[in-house]
């Protein structure tokens, strides 16, 4: 792990818009990150709606990546 981020604000909408912000400022060089991946899932309906499980993030990944 390069680095863990942690956003807290008033509401879960706040923290999102807050996570993306600090994801969007993020500089890392040399190495591939889950930059993209997380900005991806903080914009899911599923996830900003609290609509997932235990095995969302493994179904979700395995249906990213039959699309490609």
């Amino acid at each position: 792990m390069i680095a863990k981020l942690i956003v807290h604000a008033q509401s879960r909408s706040a923290c999102i818009m807050r996570a993306e912000r600090a994801l969007d400022e993020f500089i890392i060089e040399g190495v591939k990150t889950t930059i993209p991946l997380q900005k991806k899932l903080l914009n899911n309906r599923d996830v900003r709606t609290l609509n997932f499980d235990n095995h969302w993030l493994e179904e979700y990944l395995n249906k990213e990546h039959k699309k490609k």
